[in-house]
C-alpha cells in the first residue's frame, strides 16, 4: 500500500491542524478568562462586604470611645471621691459632736447655775 500526498494536500492538512489548535486554544484562553472574570467579582463582592463590616466595626468603635468616658469610672477617681465623701461625713459628725456637748455644757452650766 502507497500513501501519496501532494504539497497542496499538505499544506491543506498543516493548516487545519493549525486551525484546530487554534480554535482550541481559543476556547480554553475564553474559558479561562471567564472564570476569571468569576473569581474577580467574588473578590470585589467579598472586599464590598468586607468594607462595610470594617465601616460598621469603625462605627462601633467610635460609639464605643465616645460611650466609655461617661460610663467608666476608674477606680483611682472612685477612690478619691469616696475618700471626699466620707471626709465630709466625718466633718459634719465633729460638727453635730461639737454641738451637741456644747448644748450638754451649756444646759448643765445653766443647771448648776441655778441651784
Amino acid at each position: 500500500m502507497k500513501f501519496e500526498l501532494d504539497a497542496w494536500q499538505l499544506v491543506l492538512m498543516f493548516s487545519m491542524i493549525c486551525g484546530a489548535f487554534w480554535g482550541i486554544a481559543k476556547m480554553l484562553m475564553a474559558a479561562t478568562q471567564k472564570s476569571i472574570d468569576e473569581k474577580f467579582q467574588a473578590v470585589s463582592q467579598g472586599l464590598k462586604s468586607q468594607d462595610e463590616t470594617n465601616r460598621r466595626l469603625e462605627r462601633d468603635l467610635m460609639e464605643l470611645k465616645a460611650e466609655l468616658p461617661r460610663d467608666y469610672v476608674r477606680r483611682e477617681d472612685y477612690t478619691q471621691a469616696i475618700a471626699t465623701i466620707m471626709t465630709k461625713i466625718d466633718h459634719v459628725a465633729m460638727r453635730m459632736e461639737q454641738a451637741i456637748r456644747e448644748a450638754y455644757t451649756s444646759s448643765n452650766n445653766k443647771g448648776s447655775s441655778s441651784k
